[in-house]
């Protein structure tokens, strides 16, 4: 791992059981996609398989945000990029771009915010030193450059649908 963003750590091939009605990508499988490359990056920040069994540390998606921007078809090869854009002592803001192979537009991004959790619990609790200094590492080398989401939509209030006629 070199430390610069983004950090290419997962690709996927998409199969045909992952195609929806529309003849694209389903939803679910975006969110698989995405939880592979939020594991392969607690791999490379040292909580591997082998961490959380010795220490019962593991984090906790406590906070998740989709935009899909594009179609995936069957047979694409899709890249995963993400970047460590912040933490503290208990969370990691994390993001995830997912491009068509060659394709520099994203079809889809994530936002999560990861919450260190330890056993007995499982509860909140700080990262490891150690795992905390690299994440604190890649937050520093790429945070500035994190894509941020846009504001969510928010409906109007139906008091305000019935004033506008709607």
């Amino acid at each position: 791992m070199n430390g610069t963003a983004p950090l290419r750590l997962h690709r996927a091939r998409v199969v045909p059981e992952w195609i929806d009605y529309n003849g694209h990508l389903s939803e679910a499988y975006y969110v698989l996609i995405f939880g592979h490359a939020t594991d392969a990056l607690l791999d490379a920040i040292g909580m591997d398989g082998d961490f959380r069994t010795r220490t019962g540390r593991s984090v906790y998606t406590v906070d998740a945000r989709i935009r899909y921007l594009g179609e995936v078809a069957c047979g694409e090869e899709v890249e995963i990029r993400t970047w460590v854009c912040g933490a503290d002592a208990k969370r990691m803001l994390v993001h995830h771009a997912m491009h068509r192979a060659g394709c520099d537009e994203p079809a889809a991004r994530t936002e999560l915010v990861l919450l260190s959790v330890a056993k007995p619990g499982p509860r909140a609790a700080p990262f490891d030193p150690a795992v905390f200094r690299t994440i604190r590492s890649l937050a520093e080398a790429g945070g500035a450059s994190c894509p941020v989401l846009p504001d969510r939509w928010v409906p109007p209030s139906p008091q305000r649908n019935q004033e506008q006629g709607d």
